[in-house]
């Protein structure tokens, strides 16, 4: 690659644009017109309490047996957090919603249940069909140190979700400080939304569409995001892309995930007894199939 003249030519432009605002800002900063902004506090890393919040409907005794293994796998890989696995009928005393899980569908309630948990006691939501394979404590206080973290799909993992409806960020896997701006905004629209009496969601990804809704609107929003760490989702997807599509060779796939680049593999409940085996296989070798 040859670095041409209007290359040249653009590079000192923009130094010198650079430069002329810092000396102006410095000016004015001398002259005691602005002052500098004090950002230690939104700066400084925000801690995720050690909490694990879970929800399956029906129990985790009467889960299948794909939730049964996520959910002990957060337990086994988590010792020091605080596994919490809700149902319908512990859920509504540990979170006050708009709505009930007989009076919205199942998922919907689950979409509402995790923001109103995370933004008042704050932890890590995940769904009942995410397993662990990389214990949080190695990877998520640096990758959630603003105070929220969340997969997304980004331009180079859209492709996997295509044609369905486009959305940016996924909600199966969230961590989030309590009251830290994104969760509590995020919380608020959500509940504003359920508030009138609403038992069906406009769209499936309701949420997701909220989410978007305040990004391209509030700007203190968009801006929060903007410095969210973005963390595409195929990574988490491996393990589904295998089962469904037979990519990548078990052995190579086994070899990602053991390196700690994919920390949690999103699955699905209603997979065969033999696809079943065939992802206990993966990520959990020692049990067998």
């Amino acid at each position: 690659m040859r670095f041409g003249g209007g290359q040249q030519a653009a590079l000192k432009a923009l130094i010198a644009v650079r430069r002329l605002r810092s000396r102006g800002q410095g000016a004015l900063r001398r002259l005691g017109l602005i002052r500098a902004r004090d950002g230690r506090d939104s700066s400084r890393p925000k801690v995720i309490p050690k909490i694990i919040w879970i929800y399956w409907a029906q129990g985790e005794a009467e889960a299948p047996v794909l939730v049964r293994a996520s959910i002990d796998s957060w337990r086994r890989m988590n010792p020091e957090w605080d596994v919490r696995v809700l149902d319908a009928s512990t859920a509504p005393d540990a979170a006050d919603l708009p709505v009930s899980p007989e009076t919205v569908p199942i998922q919907s309630y689950a979409d509402l249940l995790r923001l109103r948990l995370l933004n008042t006691e704050g932890g890590v939501w995940a769904d009942a069909t995410v397993y662990c394979v990389t214990p949080l404590d190695h990877w998520l206080p640096f990758i959630a140190q603003k105070g929220f973290f969340a997969f997304r799909w980004t331009p180079g993992d859209a492709w996997m979700i295509w044609p369905n409806i486009g959305r940016d960020v996924t909600n199966w896997f969230i961590a989030a400080a309590p009251g830290t701006p994104i969760i509590d905004a995020w919380d608020s629209i959500s509940r504003a939304y359920w508030s009138g009496g609403r038992t069906e969601p406009d769209v499936y990804f309701w949420p997701h569409f909220l989410f978007d809704l305040m990004r391209m609107g509030r700007r203190r929003f968009r801006r929060d995001v903007a410095e969210m760490p973005s963390v595409g989702c195929y990574g988490p997807h491996l393990v589904h892309d295998h089962i469904t599509t037979g990519a990548m060779e078990a052995e190579d796939l086994r070899a990602l995930l053991v390196s700690g680049a994919a920390p949690v593999q999103k699955l699905r409940w209603n997979w065969s007894d033999e696809q079943a085996a065939q992802v206990l296989a993966l990520l959990a070798p020692e049990s067998g199939p």
